[in-house]
């Protein structure tokens, strides 16, 4: 599977260690990566902690316009390098607190209907992708 990453993406995933995954980079409508040929349909949006709780204080309006792209696809996420322990432990330089930061999560994933994924860490966080990635190539590949 050919991985795309958006050129824009500042400390992109290698997927190192995942079998059968090679990445590319290029620029995408929405999101940092995609599934080579399904570009249009397939979307994820990387973030770490840090970068959420900025999107949460500063960014939000943003955000929403970069959501409002990732609707129209048929598979998207936000996957975010961190745990819920570690919001809970306030582990990031903002000063938004940890309800208000799980609170975005959960508004993204419902109100805004991007599911977020908090993938525990950076490791963790590519292998989640991949795997995520694998099955919406399968998933739209089988329809056609």
């Amino acid at each position: 599977m050919r991985v795309i990453v958006d050129s824009r993406e500042q400390t992109p995933w290698t997927f190192q260690g995942q079998e059968g995954i090679t990445t590319e980079r290029a620029k995408l409508e929405a999101g940092d990566y995609s599934v080579a040929g399904l570009e249009h349909r397939v979307a994820i949006e990387r973030k770490s902690l840090d970068d959420w709780t900025g999107t949460v204080l500063r960014d939000r309006t943003r955000f929403y316009r970069e959501l409002e792209l990732l609707r129209a696809y048929d598979f998207r996420c936000v996957i975010i390098e961190s745990s819920v322990r570690e919001i809970l432990q306030k582990n990031y330089r903002s000063q938004v607190p940890p309800a208000s930061v799980l609170g975005f999560v959960a508004e993204v994933s419902v109100a805004q209907s991007v599911p977020v994924y908090l993938a525990g860490g950076r490791v963790e966080a590519q292998v989640l992708a991949g795997a995520f990635l694998r099955m919406a190539g399968k998933k739209l590949s089988a329809r056609t």
